[in-house]
């Protein structure tokens, strides 16, 4: 514009008007320049929002092998947990039989026990006629005769 009024013939009409023009612009450059530098920090975001989305399409690619990790995991969970539920089991049968032989085994040790006192009960007079026997001969075999008519006599009463 400055050219044009300096080089060109012009009205003073379209030179005031030029320089209303000029001065104009002149008031807005601050504003310009701050404008200037406000896009260029805007394109610095937007690289910077480049740079994060692709951490985050990184950070996707990342998080769908651990989901495909996760998945696989769950499914060897499902299994164990299926082999541990299918073992209880088996515990449980085997803990109802060990019940069950362990009641036996007290039963059939109460029976011997009642046994054994029923056989010691009935051998009770074989023990002491044998005591008896066994004393009997001991003073036989010492000739003691006085001793032995006391034991006939005391076990004759």
């Amino acid at each position: 514009m400055q050219y044009r009024i300096q080089h060109e013939s012009i009205t003073l009409n379209e030179e005031k008007q030029i320089i209303r023009e000029i001065k104009q612009l002149q008031g807005t450059r601050d504003k310009v320049i701050a404008n200037a530098a406000m896009r260029a920090e805007v394109q610095k975001f937007v690289g910077e929002k480049d740079a994060i989305q692709d951490q985050v399409k990184s950070i996707g690619v990342d998080l769908d092998g651990v989901r495909k990790d996760h998945q696989a995991i769950k499914a060897k969970l499902k299994t164990l947990e299926t082999e541990k539920e299918a073992i209880n089991n088996v515990i449980a049968s085997l803990e109802e039989e060990l019940c069950v032989v362990i009641e036996k085994k007290d039963k059939v040790y109460h029976k011997i026990s009642e046994l054994r006192n029923k056989r010691e009960e009935e051998n009770t007079c074989f023990y002491q006629n044998r005591s008896l026997l066994n004393d009997a001969r001991r003073l036989a075999a010492s000739k003691d005769v006085n001793a032995l008519i006391e034991l006939s006599t005391s076990e004759v009463c």
